[in-house]
């Protein structure tokens, strides 16, 4: 008997200290920056995403914002939902798109299928990486 308790706190050890190490590897939540997209954009644009469990809101500095869902209200590397445009956007002007997310270690892969004003579909593919904090001041 006293075995089985002694195996039981191990493995709920071992449990607690995987799990906590597996929850940094595909976090959604935080700032983005994007090092690469294959739509045309004269400037880098910036994402931040907010998790709530299995639901995340993201939030883009060129214009869009969208609704995602991943499979689990843990660790997960995956989500999809819809977003939609802002009014100011003028290519895409309310219109709704699908959104796929991936997350590996620092990097956001982002794809989304949006519709064109001539109708047409188009893929957007981007790469972010997360963003560090940068300091107030410089201490040199």
């Amino acid at each position: 008997m006293r075995y089985a308790v002694k195996l039981l706190l191990f493995i709920t050890i071992i449990l607690l200290v995987s799990q906590e190490a597996r929850s940094e590897e595909g976090s959604f939540s935080g700032q983005w920056e994007q090092i690469h997209s294959n739509a045309s954009v004269r400037e880098k644009c910036h994402v931040g995403i907010i998790r709530q469990g299995r639901f995340m809101r993201i939030s883009a500095s060129n214009g869009w914002s969208a609704i995602a869902e991943t499979s689990s209200y843990g660790n997960a590397a995956y989500a999809a939902g819809m977003g939609r445009w802002s009014s100011y956007v003028e290519k895409y002007s309310q219109k709704a798109f699908y959104i796929l997310l991936a997350v590996r270690g620092d990097r956001l892969m982002v794809i989304m299928k949006a519709e064109k004003a001539d109708g047409s579909n188009q893929l957007i593919k981007t790469l972010f990486s997360r963003r560090t904090a940068k300091p107030l001041y410089d201490k040199r």
